[in-house]
């Protein structure tokens, strides 16, 4: 494991300067946050494909809502305490008691049913206009980013029913968006005038978020004549997709598109362990693959509110960077100064600091 070859000066990178130890009551928030969402992680851990037994989710239960409370107490003994530091001692926590993947079967269902519209939102995208086309996949990854079973909101949606992704893109708020760089991509991304060779996508949700937002985003570079490297989870973290998921539904969406599927034989599309094993992302450690497959990319796609805003919202790289999510967290609204569900489309040109904050 290494510090991410794009990263400008990785002496200084952290992954979040959003130190909750020196912000009393967003510390108290984010664990109350963490602590609450401990039920419906369990929920979803007894109804998984191997579900743990009863003595082990209280165990956990039990364990990890007693390091909470510890953290409470003496915070400044996990100095510096950031949101990543919670998830990272959250999935410590359910490998230490077994909990395992408490999301794989949701994950299963969304995929498949992702996988089932993905033809028809890949024939509306190949009738669209050149002049609308970046536009409308930079929608589509916002719109998928709202399957998110780590947001208490998005949590609440799906459980009343699920998250319809075609609704949902249609009920995005009209341009400009609390960060709206979408003019700035479609100029660099423009049918014909892709200006990349190579990109590298850290991906987040399974289900309509990575299949119905990431895969058409991709396969559109795939068709610019950009090179693709997904760089997925291989560590299960809530409901991010998996490495074997991916790719599992990638060879799916080749059976009906030729685009992925040329991709995908001749090695331009590929997926890669990102080495991160919660839904935040530390970029001081991914895997050797990683980094050696983003050796060449000139552009560098941050994914979700974890990867692109809770962490990574300030680190300059030496690529173009793109920063996609939707603020799905009250907390995380007020930190930016926007609003619950606004929308984050940030491009940052090599070796600048994202305009984000």
């Amino acid at each position: 494991m290494a510090i991410f070859c794009k990263i400008k000066d990785g002496s200084h990178y952290r992954a979040s300067d959003w130190d909750l130890g020196d912000d009393a009551p967003a510390r108290e928030a984010w664990i109350d946050i963490f602590a609450n969402h401990t039920t419906a992680l369990l929920k979803h851990a007894a109804e998984s494909l191997s579900p743990p037994s009863v003595d082990q989710m209280a165990s956990y239960r039990s364990a990890y809502l007693e390091l909470l409370d510890d953290v409470r107490k003496n915070h400044a003994k996990y100095a510096p305490l950031s949101i990543y530091k919670l998830c990272v001692q959250r999935a410590d926590m359910m490998r230490q008691h077994g909990i395992g993947d408490p999301y794989d079967r949701v994950k299963a269902d969304e995929n498949s049913a992702a996988v089932k519209l993905l033809p028809s939102i890949l024939n509306v995208l190949d009738e669209s206009d050149d002049g609308e086309i970046v536009e409308l996949l930079i929608r589509g990854i916002l719109a998928g980013n709202k399957f998110d079973l780590g947001a208490q909101a998005t949590m609440d949606q799906h459980a009343s029913g699920g998250i319809d992704f075609r609704a949902t893109l249609n009920e995005l708020p009209d341009r400009p968006w609390f960060k709206d760089d979408v003019a700035a991509m479609a100029d660099r991304l423009a049918p014909g005038h892709v200006r990349y060779k190579k990109a590298i996508f850290f991906v987040d949700n399974a289900g309509g978020d990575a299949i119905l937002g990431g895969v058409p985003f991709v396969r559109y570079l795939l068709s610019q004549g950009c090179d693709v490297v997904f760089a997925a989870n291989k560590e299960p973290a809530l409901n991010d997709i998996l490495v074997d998921e991916l790719n599992v539904c990638l060879k799916s969406a080749a059976t009906f598109d030729a685009t992925i599927r040329q991709a995908l034989e001749s090695k331009r599309l590929t997926v890669v362990d990102s080495g991160c094993d919660c839904p935040l992302i530390d970029l001081a450690s991914v895997t050797d693959e990683c980094n050696k497959a983003a050796e060449d990319c000139d552009l560098l796609i941050l994914e979700g509110m974890g990867r692109a805003i809770e962490t990574n919202i300030d680190t300059v790289f030496t690529c173009d960077t793109i920063h996609l999510a939707m603020i799905k967290n009250p907390l995380v609204a007020n930190h930016l100064g926007c609003a619950m569900f606004d929308l984050v489309a940030s491009f940052t040109p090599a070796g600048q600091m994202p305009a984000i904050l």
